[in-house]
């Protein structure tokens, strides 16, 4: 698999979606096509705090990687109200840091690969 560089990082040409992680995929069927990317050289896993009812889709990636994880480059999103709380979403300073500490949580590691704003915020300049 080729690999190219996004800033320090060498991710796969091809990356892995993960929405439907939750979904479509249980915790099993995620460890299996998580697994089988790994093995055939993808290494670049996108997702985001809202794909799967409460994040799951982050938590079956998370598992899906473990004793791997430093095999991946793991991109995921923030930005979106989740279960329509008016407490959740955007880009405010406040709730980047609580959706990073979560989706930290979720995925059982210890970084981010890449943090990426989902959706603009009209409300932060």
């Amino acid at each position: 698999m080729r690999l190219v560089s996004v800033g320090s990082l060498r991710a796969s040409v091809i990356g892995l979606g993960c929405n439907q992680f939750g979904p479509t995929c249980d915790a099993e069927q995620t460890r299996r096509v998580v697994q089988a990317a790994l093995d055939t050289g993808i290494n670049f896993f996108d997702v985001a705090d809202e794909y799967g009812p409460d994040g799951v889709a982050e938590e079956y990636l998370g598992r899906a990687l473990a004793g791997r994880r430093d095999e991946a480059v793991i991109a995921t999103k923030f930005g979106l109200r989740l279960r329509g709380d008016p407490a959740t979403g955007g880009a405010g300073a406040r709730w980047i840091a609580r959706a990073a500490e979560d989706s930290l949580r979720r995925l059982g590691t210890d970084r981010i690969d890449l943090y990426q704003q989902h959706f603009p915020d009209p409300g932060v300049p």
